[in-house]
């Protein structure tokens, strides 16, 4: 490529592989990497110019017609709302059937890449599991006030930018929250949750709307769903639980768990399930456990369910919402729910020693401080569970320098139609 494809803001290059993040990759003549959204592996690009680096270029494919040589994957978006711009579904213009074998291909390179391990050890650990239906899938949505001078309504960001795209159906969300869409109005700025259970049918709904911007630009929120708040939003049905105090019942795998409107849930039931299948078969220790400790554990999904055989379950967890519906998940059970911070948690003198752990961490990751916490209880078994095939890798690495080894690491696709992936590992000491 030469300097005056820079110049005039536009580059031409063939990529070669989806990474981590969702973007293809190639490289320019001049040695740099090039990152590329919108594009796929194998195809040849004339692509928009978004950022020029030293080191890299970041680019951006606008239409079909600046694609020069199409991947035979690369298919039309049948979403309205995603040919409009929205940027809710990245991958839609790659089949779905060669998404799934996309995000094995990235675990597999950030483990290779990140992780540092060899070709050998990656191929013999990674291994597909399941998916979720590619539509229809999602019981959460978060969504984005339109003024009315806009048109109104509600709809979801462009892919990097504040920019919002009216929306009147979603095809990954459930039906459940997919057909209130058409009839909300929300005021410009607001932003509003959904959720529904595919168990019960309920929905609830909270808001929140933006004040004064922070240090370093960060935006603080506060709850607009109050008696002071509810003109922000309305379309909603009667029927429709408002709040933080809203809550819903979603069964998984024989278990009925509360789950507040604030508190942290899975992308959707199907996926829950998937995950709670994949730790019981990467841990079969659990069925004889006598101590297991759930890290990170939100609202209790995996304490309640794969858990239910050990004699006692130690749930950690920061959120204040996720705490308190685990203590009604597992009012039955012999646990101790502790809100704080992994990184900060200890296990206290003259506790039982915990056999096998399960750590579902946040996008970020264990990193350090969690790994630090979790390698201290020397439990023989760890389990985690990520959203981030770039921080499973790094987090694969500082366990491995704990003394941890990868045993084994399960693919599973619970967000059809972009380019997120969660894994299911297994570490013995």
């Amino acid at each position: 490529m030469s300097g005056d494809a820079i110049e005039s803001n536009r580059v031409k290059l063939r990529l070669d592989r989806l990474v981590a993040g969702g973007e293809a990759m190639g490289r320019l003549d001049d040695g740099r990497v090039a990152f590329v959204r919108g594009g796929l592996a194998g195809e040849e690009v004339d692509a928009r110019v978004l950022n020029d680096r030293k080191d890299f270029v970041r680019a951006h494919v606008d239409s079909v017609d600046d694609v020069l040589e199409a991947s035979v994957e690369r298919v039309v978006p049948t979403c309205p709302h995603r040919r409009a711009g929205c940027g809710g579904c990245g991958w839609m213009h790659l089949s779905t059937a060669a998404q799934f074998d996309a995000k094995v291909d990235i675990v597999k390179e950030s483990l290779r890449r990140i992780g540092r391990l060899d070709d050998g050890v990656v191929d013999a650990v990674v291994r597909a599991g399941g998916s979720v239906e590619p539509f229809g899938y999602r019981t959460t949505l978060r969504l984005t006030g339109i003024a009315a001078s806009d048109g109104g309504g509600v709809g979801f960001r462009e892919e990097r930018s504040d920019e919002v795209v009216a929306i009147d159906h979603c095809q990954v969300a459930h039906e459940n929250i997919s057909r209130l869409l058409r009839d909300l109005e929300v005021a410009p700025g607001v932003e509003l949750t959904l959720r529904t259970s595919v168990a019960t049918g309920g929905v609830t709904a909270r808001w929140t709307k933006p004040e004064d911007r922070r240090r370093r630009g960060e935006r603080r929120r506060k709850i607009a769903a109050d008696a002071g708040g509810r003109g922000a939003v309305s379309g909603l049905p009667s029927d429709v639980h408002i709040g933080d105090r809203a809550f819903l019942t979603e069964r998984i795998a024989g278990a009925n768990l509360m789950v507040s409107a604030p508190s942290f849930f899975q992308s959707g039931a199907q996926a829950a399930e998937l995950l709670v299948d994949a730790v019981e078969r990467t841990a079969p220790e659990l069925g004889r456990a006598k101590h297991a400790l759930d890290a990170y554990g939100g609202v209790g999904l995996f304490a309640a369910t794969v858990m239910r055989p050990a004699r006692h379950v130690t749930l950690v967890e920061s959120s204040r919402s996720s705490t308190l519906d685990a203590a009604v998940n597992l009012e039955t059970r012999s646990a101790s729910i502790v809100r704080t911070d992994v990184a900060k948690w200890v296990l206290p003198d003259g506790s039982p020693p915990i056999d096998v752990i399960v750590a579902d961490p946040a996008r970020p990751g264990l990193a350090k401080p969690g790994v630090g916490a979790l390698v201290a209880t020397s439990a023989p078994v760890l389990i985690l569970v990520s959203c981030d095939p770039g921080s499973m890798a790094r987090d694969a690495f500082l366990l491995a320098e704990a003394g941890y080894r990868l045993e084994s690491v399960e693919v599973l696709d619970l967000f059809p139609q972009t380019h997120h992936v969660e894994t299911v590992a297994r570490f013995a000491r």
